[in-house]
């Protein structure tokens, strides 16, 4: 399997190897994820970040902007309302555990190019465009605001906690360092994006703002985090037996809300579940960008099938 690596200018090779094992790990995965699995969904969000890059740009050239701003990103998910929900509660959560936010440079070009705002005719002035900012200007409609309950972190949030019923001090005390893992470098809260930025723009070719790559950030975490959600709907389908409607439910599968007692896919003591297979995130993908798949199937998204690009996390 060729890894998609990044070497810039200098030789440097960036790549995000052990923290995707450690978010995988954080997600449910075996503690020791398959390393060529790894490998894989490290080349699969490589990909899918470079291509939303390049549509961000487009939309960047087409408004008159100087450099890819987090609106530019956020556009690309005006159609998944809960998507746009979960980056919200994101912002929130950061503003209240990193006061030096506000301090960061964000992009003030204005959306329509030959329209100034008040507050930028002074140069001296930059306003700063939040994330929840660009999200209420493009939820014209409010569907953001009347999403009361995200279903997929609720369950996300239910297999956690099933997790860690039985860990000893020292597991737990790991399985919390995978599940505070991300595409962020550095330590504390002053982590920034260098990383990641070498990662998708090693040769500098485009110009990306600080909150554009924080909205980057959000959607490859959430990008591994729903290849590992996949995985799971597909081992617990494998689960059924012809003539038994509910053989699937049975055993450590399935997620259901309702019943706590069988609420993960994963039984307490959570060393024996098996690693994550390179044949099991290819089945994911495959079932993700079949057009076939219809309304009805486990892994429609809500978009025209006549797109030439998807993505998993949007």
């Amino acid at each position: 399997m060729v890894s998609y690596f990044t070497i810039d200018a200098t030789g440097e090779v960036t790549n995000f190897q052990k923290e995707i094992s450690n978010m995988m790990h954080g997600f449910g995965d075996n503690p020791n994820p398959n390393a060529a699995t790894v490998l894989l969904v490290e080349n699969i969000v490589l990909q899918q970040l470079r291509s939303m890059l390049q549509e961000a740009f487009n939309y960047s050239n087409m408004r008159g902007g100087k450099a890819i701003s987090n609106y530019d990103v956020i556009y690309l998910m005006r159609k998944n309302t809960l998507k746009l929900k979960r980056l919200y509660e994101y912002q929130i959560k950061l503003d209240k555990i990193d006061k030096n936010r506000s301090a960061l440079t964000t992009d003030t070009d204005p959306i329509m190019p030959g329209i100034m705002l008040e507050d930028e005719k002074d140069p001296t002035v930059k306003k700063r465009r939040t994330h929840i900012a660009v999200i209420k200007e493009l939820d014209e409609s409010d569907e953001v605001s009347e999403i009361k309950l995200d279903v997929i972190d609720y369950l996300r949030k239910v297999r956690a906690a099933k997790i860690t019923e039985s860990m000893t001090f020292e597991k737990y005390e790991a399985y919390h360092k995978a599940r505070c893992s991300s595409f962020r470098s550095g330590a504390g809260l002053c982590r920034g994006f260098n990383k990641l930025e070498k990662w998708i723009n090693p040769n500098k070719d485009l110009i990306i703002t600080v909150q554009a790559l924080e909205v980057l950030c959000f959607l490859a975490y959430e990008t591994v985090a729903e290849i590992v959600d996949a995985v799971f709907l597909i081992r617990q389908d494998a689960k059924k037996k012809s003539g038994d409607p509910f053989s699937k439910f049975e055993g450590g599968h399935f997620c259901n809300p309702v019943s706590l007692n069988n609420a993960v896919y994963i039984k307490s003591g959570y060393e024996g579940v098996p690693a994550i297979t390179v044949a099991e995130v290819r089945e994911a993908l495959r079932r993700h960008f079949n057009p076939r798949v219809g309304m009805n199937g486990l892994f429609y998204r809500n978009m025209s099938n006549d797109l030439p690009v998807r993505y998993i996390a949007i």
